[in-house]
């Protein structure tokens, strides 16, 4: 009686080998909650998926193998296993190991790189009835400490038999400076700016300009990014000829 118990007791508390327990299961996601929580963390998730989405699907694919690797060992653990599962239980956890660090890896540099592209500003813009005063608001983010947003505010003429739409619309000695601004980031990258101008009286002039651009220069409203220059945002605010008159 006593030898039978004691067999109960054993199989009961003797650790099997294949056995899938709660390491396993930890092992399976926490390399793939580590990497989520880092991507969460920075913000940065959303911008990674439309602009490196490849990348960004390797790094995953990276910590998910490697937790399938850890789970696997961990099932293949336990007293009573063969040499053979003590190798492979070995292997498995040195390549979890690599794997997850070149997932992780890969996300850090994702995360980082992505922090210092810059977006194209964005513009808001409205008249007042009278046409006599302009409210707009520009921002930009994830900017570098050391870049700028410039904004410009001008009242400009369309060029005979061109449009609003054309590559370069504007006279060139048709228009009139009326805001100049050039202002630095915050703390996070971001610029927020509100601007309220009064709209001079008189003159041909045909739409109000506001261009917005952290490049060294202006481009083309057209003109796509190129290269570190994310290009150059632009509202066009059409006048009316009697605007004056009112």
């Amino acid at each position: 009686m006593a030898t039978k118990l004691e067999q109960i007791a054993g199989a009961v508390t003797k650790p099997e080998a294949n056995r899938l327990g709660l390491a396993g299961v930890f092992g399976l996601v926490a390399p793939l909650a580590a990497t989520l929580a880092l991507f969460k963390a920075s913000g940065s998730i959303g911008r990674i998926q439309r602009d490196d989405s490849e990348r960004l699907w390797i790094a995953i694919g990276l910590v998910l193998i490697a937790g399938t690797m850890l789970t696997i060992a961990t099932f293949l653990g336990g007293e009573g296993e063969s040499a053979r599962a003590k190798r492979w239980q070995r292997w498995l956890f040195f390549g979890a190991v690599a794997f997850t660090a070149v997932g992780f890896g890969l996300a850090l540099r994702l995360v980082f790189a992505n922090a210092g592209v810059e977006s194209r500003p964005q513009i808001s813009a409205t008249l007042n009835p009278a046409q006599s005063q302009l409210k707009a608001h520009v921002t930009a983010s994830h900017l570098r400490t050391d870049h700028r947003l410039a904004v410009k505010v001008d009242l400009a003429t369309v060029a005979p038999g061109k449009s609003v739409d054309s590559l370069h619309p504007f006279l060139k000695y048709g228009s009139l400076p009326l805001e100049r601004a050039y202002m630095g980031p915050d703390g996070d990258g971001d610029v927020d700016q509100r601007i309220t101008l009064t709209i001079p009286p008189g003159g041909a002039y045909t739409n109000v300009v506001i261009k917005a651009y952290t490049g060294a220069t202006n481009q083309s409203c057209r003109e796509l990014a190129a290269g570190a220059d994310p290009g150059t945002a632009c509202t066009i605010l059409a006048l009316d000829r009697d605007r004056g008159g009112r």
